[in-house]
């Protein structure tokens, strides 16, 4: 079994050996974290200043998603505050790649790839009046964000919300969500 982990863990760097990693993370998305992280991003970000305010506004939504959504949650702390993820930022030559992933719950992800369906589908005014809908709209009291993050993150990237999920098992799935901002 070890072995197997080794192994696994020799494929990922080898696989991410071939990109250019500006952060790879993997665990609770806590407020610390998240503020190094996004630092990072900034500092890199500076190469191209319109394209850096765009990677950074789709961390931070990506991000803030992953610590509000996920059903794993930190288990190192005396409260399930922080969910569990992973993000990914790369650079290729002609964009940035955001990618983020987190457990969910398989009845949530439904509604989740449905969104990112109807997302995918606007173009930039109809997200724009998507957005203006949502934030006049009424939540619930136990509604943990504005649900304005998917739209802001298609907005800001000018490109398709590349989605993906892997069953986990009969109550969870693995959702990942891929994103270019072009330079």
């Amino acid at each position: 079994m070890e072995e197997r982990k080794n192994k696994s863990l020799i494929d990922l760097y080898s696989t991410m050996n071939d990109q250019d990693i500006i952060v790879y993370y993997k665990g609770p998305f806590d407020d610390i974290i998240l503020s190094e992280i996004g630092n990072k991003i900034r500092r890199k970000a500076f190469d191209s200043p319109k394209a850096g305010k765009r990677l950074f506004a789709v961390f931070m939504e990506l991000a803030q998603n992953v610590s509000l959504y996920s059903f794993e949650k930190n288990r190192l702390e005396s409260v399930d505050r922080w969910g569990v993820g992973t993000l990914v930022v790369y650079e290729t030559t002609t964009s940035y790649i955001l990618m983020s992933g987190n457990m969910v719950k398989n009845e949530v992800l439904e509604q989740i790839v449905k969104k990112c369906e109807e997302i995918n589908g606007l173009d930039h005014e109809s997200l724009r009046a998507m957005k203006r809908k949502y934030r006049s709209s009424e939540l619930p009291a136990d509604h943990k964000g504005g649900n304005i993050g998917l739209i802001q993150v298609a907005l800001k990237s000018d490109a398709p919300l590349d989605i993906e999920a892997k069953r986990i098992d009969d109550q969870h799935s693995f959702f990942t969500i891929s994103v270019s901002i072009f330079k």
